[in-house]
């Protein structure tokens, strides 16, 4: 339980198919990377673990994503539990796609109109 990897297919309005986002888990950050792009949390001793790097806002709304605004939260939550031991890795996996395949619902329903077509 020292390192696990999990890769989320998360749907990419901008180019029209899943896109694989990779996260690296560690005792000391997470990294969640997609092509060139990252961004890590880093867990600090009586601290609250601490984001550097690009948003993870940032590198999804690059591929057209607007996830709502606790994502982030959420997948810092799972890592923090698989830290912890309170999750396993296969736990880890099974719950970060979970979050991925809500992302993509939510992706996916977003308006269509002409009217939004410039925002989104």
């Amino acid at each position: 339980m020292d390192e696990t990897k999990v890769k989320l297919r998360i749907y990419s309005p901008r180019w029209g198919h899943e896109d694989t986002y990779e996260l690296g888990l560690t005792r000391d950050s997470l990294v969640i990377t997609r092509g060139e792009r990252s961004a890590k949390c880093t867990w600090r001793e009586n601290l609250d673990p601490e984001w550097s790097g690009e948003s993870l806002d940032g590198i999804l709304q690059n591929d057209s994503i607007y996830p709502p605004s606790i994502f982030p939260r959420l997948i810092k939550h799972a890592w923090l539990s698989w830290r912890s031991g309170e999750i396993d890795d296969a736990a880890v996996d099974t719950e970060l796609n979970a979050l991925a395949t809500w992302l993509n619902v939510i992706t996916k329903a977003k308006p269509d109109t002409e009217f939004w077509k410039k925002y989104f």
